[in-house]
């Protein structure tokens, strides 16, 4: 559904789907967007939908049905400034919180915060394959300064291969909800004469049987947070984490577009930069920060989101440069109010 900051990307596709041999589909509202998507991919089609953070809300309870259903499902939410309307043609980075913990009940989710179009075309397609390999919804999050800015970069480069997600073999019943190591059950789809397809809101067991016993319940949430392990397994070769810079003892923690002001800002100052981009599960960063003595976060929020997230996993960030009035940091800029708030 088309929502600035998001409205790009069905442009795009709509102007390509013979090109890219896809089906792209404008529906009424955000809620027929998450509804039609899971229907799609619960038939066996790779699906992606796009939005911002107020559509995003729309789709948040869609999202839960994502995973207690354990349908693939990646959503690409466009930051703007917020909330509610906001001031929907400039960009801010608030809704990081808000993505991580969306939908009612606990689950595991993917999440990567691209910093530039190269990069959001990379994790993009890890995000896809994460999806449908563990069966849960992957969350790219973008912002207005990245989602309609212009940028080259040579994508032959990159390389991301299509996955196949694990497929029922046919021998025995067909249980759609399996209990497995990781928590990742073989799939089938609709058209499959000797399987049963069963998805549901409600909690089940493993054929898909609605059911409130209490130790069935159990056992199925711990089912659905096993894949944390999946994921884990999935992204062990892919790059978590970036680094630009100098060593240096003051590091700067940084993600999303504003990466590029920090980048240019600390080649300036003899400054380190951090830039995570895989959010969640959030990435090991204890080899990135051993030698530093100040640790500052740069973003484009009010309450410093990095930093919170950063300070949940034990990481302490000693000062928060930030910037909220819906534009975004320039270098001369950054330079300035680091020699004056941190050097």
């Amino acid at each position: 559904y088309p929502m600035t900051p998001s409205t790009g990307i069905l442009h795009f596709l709509a102007a390509n789907r013979d090109r890219f041999n896809i089906l792209v589909v404008h529906p009424e509202n955000e809620i027929a967007v998450m509804l039609m998507a899971l229907g799609s991919a619960y038939s066996g089609a790779k699906t992606m939908v796009g939005t911002a953070g107020g559509g995003f809300a729309l789709m948040v309870e869609g999202m839960s049905l994502s995973a207690q259903s354990e349908i693939p499902i990646t959503i690409v939410v466009g930051q703007r400034a917020a909330p509610s309307t906001g001031v929907p043609t400039y960009s801010m980075q608030s809704d990081l919180h808000f993505v991580l913990n969306a939908g009612h009940g606990e689950f595991p989710r993917f999440l990567v915060a691209p910093g530039d179009a190269e990069e959001a075309y990379y994790y993009t397609g890890v995000a896809m394959n994460i999806a449908w390999k563990c069966q849960m919804a992957s969350i790219v999050l973008s912002d207005k300064n990245l989602s309609e800015g212009n940028y080259s970069f040579d994508s032959s480069r990159y390389t991301v291969e299509k996955v196949q997600p694990i497929l029922w073999d046919g021998k025995g019943d067909y249980l759609r909800y399996k209990d497995s190591e990781n928590g990742v059950s073989p799939m089938a789809f609709p058209g499959n004469e000797s399987a049963t397809i069963k998805v549901t809101s409600y909690e089940h067991d493993q054929y898909g049987i609605t059911t409130e016993e209490s130790e069935k319940v159990a056992f199925m949430q711990q089912k659905r947070l096993q894949k944390t392990k999946a994921v884990k397994k999935e992204i062990e070769n892919i790059e978590a984490v970036k680094t630009y810079g100098k060593d240096s003892d003051t590091v700067m923690f940084t993600w999303g577009s504003t990466k590029g002001a920090c980048v240019e800002a600390a080649d300036a100052l003899g400054l380190k930069v951090v830039q995570p981009i895989i959010m969640e599960p959030f990435p090991d960063l204890s080899s990135h920060i051993k030698d530093a003595r100040r640790i500052v976060t740069v973003e484009t929020n009010a309450t410093g989101q990095l930093a919170r997230l950063l300070e949940n996993n034990g990481i302490r960030v000693d000062q928060k440069v930030l910037k909220y009035n819906a534009r975004p940091f320039f270098t001369d800029e950054l330079i300035e109010r680091l020699r004056k708030e941190v050097l």
